[in-house]
């Protein structure tokens, strides 16, 4: 009894340090030779801050190895795309696309903005292979202003007055959806003239589906009246092991506003607001193992946006976007055969926030609320103890620059899986062992991302996370309980993959609130389940 209650104790003690630690705490953890003349995309005047409509400048100078295409020219040459969009294919007969090498960095205006690790002529085209930079890889000097009224349907309407059900059953969670054909189908309508319309009405619905380390995973945003619909699930069915662990809920129009200003490719200043942020998510998880054996497999997937916003045409072309996205750590305990776990939660929030960043530090004021609400629970274990952590990042808002996927593809001449195969021949030869096995494992995104999947690389963010931990003794126990923990963090900041070690992550924890359940009450097992 004595060995049981200090093992249960002892992954109890796990659950707790990873809710108390949140996403952030449990990570897996060249010279230029282009050519020296400086762009400028500066044009326009700065304009007033008004965050009913859509507006903005970029003052800025490019650094000298940035190659600049114009948007027409940039559409022409791209005539590929790898599936992992690290590579792109580009048309010979460019001059630019012809002089790249490793060590530039390619700005299509509006469309994309990379780092060129490699190139190669191929008689398809130049294969370029690429990761995404950070902004100081491609200003040199400069100042950012964006104000974007984010509008996901053609109306307002009442979507906080409106609170979401726990009743929806888990038989529809396993029914499968449609599908819409990802981001890149979720065009919007242009604004009618510049600063003065609604630039994100009509967005269409996207969605986002894919096998993420083991798990078959779905994000789906489907935009409506004054907010977008948010629908996550991932699946996993191995060895007896059956998990589904789903949430749903929305996310309403939004404001958001950021002045940057950047001095010899560093930070200087980032004055960043999330204006009128609203929104809710219901989370459930079914776990179960039929086979004895014990699973305690920690993943962490990163969920690419399933709804970007694009802000270029505010920007004289260069290439920054919001992202809505999402991320999920699952860490069940599941200690033997014929165990099951399930529960549900809710997280809602409401307020705005506005955050200065300056190299290594954040300063931070608004005023954001949320409330959480813990549901019906069950755990069936008939010996050993049971454990489930379960934590959502969602939403996330980001800022970040990279290759922008609302734009008409009909130009791209070359199928992904050919690029893939081009993009796999040029690597080979191109790169390091090391870094070969990178590109195939990761597209050689940032590196360290796919490493530690849950960080955020944006260069400005505001994320809601809920973490629920949950233990029991099982029946074995003189006096079975069971504790369940539940936390809802508030989180704004800036991260080193954006800007570079001279800012470093900066983040600062706008709101917290946490409570704990132990079923049933009074049991010291439970309620001591943390203490020293």
């Amino acid at each position: 009894m004595q060995l049981m209650r200090n093992s249960f104790r002892g992954y109890a003690l796990c659950l707790a340090v990873l809710a108390a630690l949140g996403l952030g705490g449990c990570g897996k953890k060249s010279s230029p030779t282009a050519a020296s003349t400086e762009h400028s995309a500066a044009a326009g005047t700065p304009r007033a801050a008004v965050l009913t409509h859509g507006s903005g400048y970029a003052h800025v100078t490019f650094r000298p190895n940035v190659r600049v295409m114009e948007a027409e020219e940039g559409r022409k040459a791209l005539i590929g795309l790898s599936s992992n969009e690290a590579t792109l294919l580009l048309d010979s007969s460019n001059a630019t696309a012809r002089s790249l090498r490793a060590g530039d960095v390619l700005l299509i205006k509006g469309l994309v903005a990379r780092n060129v690790l490699g190139t190669e002529l191929t008689p398809d085209g130049v294969v370029v292979l690429t990761q995404r930079p950070r902004l100081g890889d491609v200003i040199q000097d400069g100042e950012i202003r964006i104000q974007a009224p984010v509008r996901f349907g053609a109306a307002a309407s009442a979507a906080h007055n409106s609170p979401q059900s726990f009743s929806a059953g888990w038989s529809s969670l396993f029914v499968e959806p449609a599908y819409a054909q990802s981001p890149e189908s979720t065009a919007m309508s242009k604004s009618e003239a510049k600063g003065t319309a609604d630039a994100y009405k009509s967005m269409a619905k996207g969605a986002f589906k894919s096998v993420v380390e083991g798990w078959d995973t779905t994000f789906e945003a489907t935009p409506g009246a004054g907010k977008t619909d948010l629908n996550i699930t991932v699946k996993k069915s191995v060895g007896g092991f059956e998990a589904l662990i789903a949430g749903q809920g929305y996310l309403s129009d939004f404001d958001f506003d950021s002045t940057i200003s950047m001095s010899q490719s560093s930070l200087q200043n980032m004055e960043t607001s999330f204006n009128n942020l609203n929104g809710q998510m219901n989370f459930q998880w079914q776990v179960a193992k039929d086979t004895g054996g014990v699973m305690a497999e920690e993943s962490r997937i990163k969920l690419p946006g399933a709804i970007e916003i694009p802000l270029a045409e505010f920007l004289e072309g260069l290439p920054l976007y919001l992202e809505v996205s999402a991320a999920l750590m699952i860490h069940p305990a599941i200690t033997g055969g014929k165990e099951i776990t399930k529960g549900q939660f809710r997280i809602s929030y409401d307020g705005s926030q506005h955050f200065k960043v300056k190299p290594g530090n954040l300063d931070a004021n608004g005023n954001v609320t949320g409330e959480i609400q813990l549901g019906d629970h069950q755990d069936i274990s008939p010996t050993a103890p049971l454990g489930m952590l379960v934590a959502f990042a969602a939403p996330r808002i980001e800022l970040t620059m990279g290759l922008n996927k609302i734009y008409e593809k009909s130009d791209i001449k070359k199928a992904a899986e050919y690029v893939d195969q081009l993009a796999d021949q040029v690597a080979k030869h191109l790169l390091s062992p090391d870094k070969y096995q990178d590109y195939q494992k990761n597209g050689i995104h940032l590196g360290k991302i796919f490493k530690n999947a849950l960080a955020t690389d944006g260069a400005a963010y505001f994320e809601m996370i809920g973490t629920s931990a949950s233990s029991f003794t099982g029946f074995s126990a003189i006096s079975p309980c069971a504790r369940y923990d539940l936390s809802l963090v508030g989180t704004v900041g800036a991260s080193a993959e954006a800007w570079g070690a001279s800012v470093g992550t900066v983040s600062k924890e706008i709101f917290k609130k946490s409570m704990t359940r132990v079923d049933p009450p009074g049991m010291r097992l439970c309620e001591d389940i943390g203490k020293s």
